[in-house]
């Protein structure tokens, strides 16, 4: 019985010791998985960042792109505007021409009775 007991002690001790490599390789294990926890939590912090960054860099465009419709709008009213008048003065000065030409039209008609009865006019006198 005393060799048994023995026996079984050394069996005990034995497993005893895998018992504590089992420990050891646990702790490694569990320091490496911190590790890793920690790098985890760091590029999620990372990422974090960078995606309030490209949120903030989005609305900043969406806010340009909004201004610059605006003024494009504005810029394009302007240019309606510009070229609504422009074609007004056109406009007056075309007519000034077609009122211009047919006065001297009018009057080189004129001119021209004038001329044809002056000589309907010489010959009576004549």
């Amino acid at each position: 019985m005393a060799e048994e007991i023995k026996t079984e002690v050394e069996l005990l001790k034995r497993d005893m010791e895998l018992l504590s490599h089992l420990a050891e390789k646990f702790d490694i294990a569990i320091d490496k998985l911190a590790d890793v926890s920690r790098s985890v939590d760091k590029m999620l912090a990372i990422h974090d960042n960078r995606l309030q960054y490209q949120e903030h860099q989005s609305e900043l465009i969406h806010q340009r792109i909004s201004d610059m419709k605006k003024e494009m709008i504005d810029e394009f009213k302007d240019l309606k505007k510009e070229n609504s008048q422009q074609h007004k003065q056109v406009e007056e000065r075309l007519s000034r021409l077609e009122k211009w030409r047919w006065i001297v039209v009018g009057a080189s008609a004129a001119f021209g009775f004038v001329v044809a009865q002056m000589e309907a006019v010489s010959n009576i006198f004549n």
